[in-house]
């Protein structure tokens, strides 16, 4: 069976190189590394021509002409593979263990060739601490019921894995430019009957190190001085409607379903980034969320019924209340077991 590891790139071609020297350690042997290139302007085309000559496994490189966007690029990284199934990683991401893709490729032949998954992963700086969005090793089902929980874990890219000829079957254009297509993609397909599966053992390294390179975060760009003040959303908006589509588009969408997307943005994504604005001393950033975030600024908001926009109204009241007034300290001090806590709530 035959593993595409899928790597949308742009840039930072020094951590796409590290990324792919641990790929290389791997003891499994039908691998191919696919790089989809978003017209990087650095030297990641001389170095991966170069690196091809001599690596262990077949490099699949693409250069585009002109800037795609994240979402089309992550979706051609999986077009141009050739496996059975694609294995995706950001450039600045890699596999954690020599043995994990073997680990991967016996758990789906054991488990009849499931449809799509996603596993655990560490961060270099600290391996010790397992992020945990899979809680088991297994078969978790199909449905619109599992989708709207599980919804959330396919936020992050690398670690998601797909079976190739079932991505290419849901593949669309439709959402590219919203930076989650791949939350589109894995709702609409458990929800149409695919099978998910999880693994709970940590296959991914998030935030690989490169000497002391400090990589471009949220961080650097959030606003701290009130003179920068301005309306945020944290991309949220986005997130909702991607999973309403997912829901619509699968033909399962309901008056729960859109009331329970809301909720659990507005419940617990929404003042976890307040109270992380307030972490990086950046208050004016927070006020500006708070002002995107409005939930009358969203159209679909109105789709709720009355009873419903009022409950979703009065819980952004009260999430904005706590995520401007909790101490930071204690947000930062728990923040690991905060993570662990929203995960488990939102698979509930």
């Amino acid at each position: 069976m035959k593993i595409s590891i899928c790597i949308p790139q742009f840039n930072r071609i020094q951590f796409l190189l590290k990324n792919l020297q641990n790929i290389a350690i791997q003891t499994y042997s039908d691998i191919e590394v696919v790089i989809s290139d978003d017209c990087s302007t650095d030297e990641t085309e001389l170095e991966i021509n170069k690196l091809r000559q001599t690596y262990k496994y077949q490099l699949i490189y693409k250069r585009n002409e002109n800037n795609l966007g994240y979402d089309r690029n992550l979706r051609q990284s999986m077009e141009l593979s050739s496996g059975m199934y694609c294995f995706i990683l950001g450039n600045d991401d890699s596999i954690n263990d020599a043995s994990d893709i073997a680990f991967l490729v016996n758990f789906l032949q054991n488990n009849k060739l499931p449809d799509l998954g996603f596993c655990n992963y560490v961060e270099e700086k600290d391996k010790s601490i397992v992020f945990e969005r899979a809680v088991t090793t297994g078969i978790l089902g199909t449905g619109y019921e599992l989708a709207l929980k599980q919804c959330s874990n396919f936020s992050f890219v690398a670690g998601l894995i797909y079976k190739r000829d079932v991505f290419l079957k849901y593949n669309t254009d439709r959402f590219d430019g919203s930076v989650y297509v791949q939350m589109y993609l894995s709702c609409l397909m458990i929800a149409s009957g695919c099978r998910l599966f999880t693994i709970n053992k940590p296959l991914v390294i998030k935030d690989i190190q490169v000497g002391r390179e400090i990589r471009n975060s949220y961080v650097d760009k959030i606003a701290r001085k009130w003179m920068d003040l301005r309306i945020v959303d944290g991309g949220l908006p986005s997130v909702i409607k991607v999973l309403v589509s997912a829901f619509e588009d699968a033909g399962v969408i309901s008056q729960r379903i859109l009331y329970k997307i809301f909720f659990r943005i507005y419940s617990t994504t929404y003042p976890h980034w307040l109270l992380d604005y307030r972490s990086h001393d950046a208050l004016p950033e927070a006020f500006g969320l708070v002002r995107g975030l409005n939930p009358n600024r969203n159209g679909l908001y109105i789709r709720l019924k009355v009873v419903n926009r009022i409950r979703i109204y009065s819980l952004y009241i009260v999430t904005t209340i706590m995520g401007l007034f909790i101490p930071v300290k204690l947000f930062t001090k728990y923040k690991p077991r905060i993570y662990q806590w929203l995960r488990k709530k939102l698979r509930n």
